[in-house]
């Protein structure tokens, strides 16, 4: 008996090459999912020392012949003005962090979680560090705030 050449994909064959074309269509989007939670934890890195230098700024100027702060929580950042930090206060500026962004071993001088700048210089009682840091990404970046109102990251 004569068997004929038939030419055809086993299902085997089949699964693999869908498998593959599976593994190649999600490497990308999940490429893309960890360079976006980078690029929010950098922007977050740079709009948290710029308001911390806002406030210092704010200070060292007599703006309101007020203190300016920044009050620190895990999941936002407040910009405030006066002597302490008042969560009521209409004037609050709030923050709140993406999910994946958390503030985290805040050790300021004195404790407490307000860095607080005054004048005539912008200097700061409340001086210390505290860490900006994704879990999805394992990166973290120390903030540190001197005790003459400098801000370093």
């Amino acid at each position: 008996m004569k068997m004929k050449n038939k030419k055809a994909f086993t299902l085997i064959e089949i699964m693999v090459v869908v498998g593959l074309m599976a593994i190649m269509l999600l490497m990308p989007i999940l490429y893309t999912q960890a360079s976006q939670v980078r690029f929010d934890f950098n922007t977050q890195v740079s709009t948290v020392v710029s308001y911390l230098r806002l406030a210092q700024s704010d200070a060292a100027a007599g703006r309101d012949n007020r203190k300016h702060g920044v009050h620190l929580a895990s999941d936002s950042y407040t910009v405030f003005s006066g002597d302490s930090f008042n969560p009521s206060d209409g004037n609050n500026f709030a923050i709140v962090l993406p999910p994946t962004i958390e503030i985290r071993d805040v050790a300021l001088n004195g404790g407490g979680s307000d860095i607080i700048f005054g004048g005539p210089n912008g200097e700061t009682d409340t001086y210390g560090t505290f860490e900006l840091y994704s879990e999805q990404i394992n990166k973290s970046l120390t903030v540190i705030v001197s005790q003459m109102g400098t801000i370093n990251y």
